[in-house]
């Protein structure tokens, strides 16, 4: 009886074993599975270099560009390109102290790593009605917008995949306003172009 139990406890113990060996064998293979879907994705996402460097040299020649998009939107573009920005800003603040918005008596100093020079005056809060919706206006110059395009290639190819896609489509955008550029037309023309950045539905799908 023992000899049979032990045969038993054996061939239960191999039967585990190899259930074990089973299931990391398919998780192996779905992380496999699951990096070759992520890598490709971020490569749909990036945009090769030569193309990218035929954007950032239009790009340099702009004076400047009125860019019109949601303040979270350039939350989002001018933390990854400049180091540190708040909503509530209406000018970039390299250094200095200033109050911490909804955290009274709270301060902190900021430091950007990249400079994104706009004074007051350069970011401009919209108003729908009497309620801000959020939207605001931001006067880019050629050096700012190729500060961005360069973050936001680089972006593009982080392994997050929110973060790579957001970068992407970013990015793509703004290669919009830089693919209507000529650089053989005469100077001056087209200063300030108003761009959005406001991406929408079909109408019919609104409520009335």
């Amino acid at each position: 009886m023992f000899k049979t139990w032990r045969e038993e406890y054996r061939a239960n113990q191999a039967a585990k074993r190899q259930v074990e060996l089973e299931r990391w064998d398919q998780e192996k293979q779905w992380g496999e599975e699951d990096r070759a879907a992520r890598q490709k994705v971020i490569a749909e996402n990036s945009v090769d270099l030569a193309v990218h460097n035929e954007n950032l040299r239009a790009a340099t020649g702009v004076s400047y560009l009125t860019l019109i998009c949601h303040e979270d939107t350039w939350t989002f573009m001018a933390v990854r390109t400049f180091g540190q920005w708040q909503h509530a800003w209406t000018q970039s603040k390299v250094s200095g102290i200033y109050s911490v918005p909804h955290a009274p008596d709270t301060i902190q100093v900021t430091r950007f790593t990249a400079d994104p020079n706009l004074p007051e005056g350069r970011i401009k809060k919209l108003s729908s009605g009497t309620d801000r919706n959020g939207m605001q206006q931001v006067i880019l110059s050629g050096h700012n917008l190729t500060q961005l395009l360069s973050s936001l290639h680089e972006g593009a190819k982080e392994e997050d995949i929110a973060t790579s896609a957001r970068c992407s489509r970013l990015y793509n955008k703004l290669v919009e306003f830089v693919d209507l550029i000529d650089p053989d037309a005469e100077a001056g023309q087209t200063t300030g172009v108003t761009y959005r950045i406001d991406d929408s539905v079909d109408a019919a799908y609104t409520k009335g």
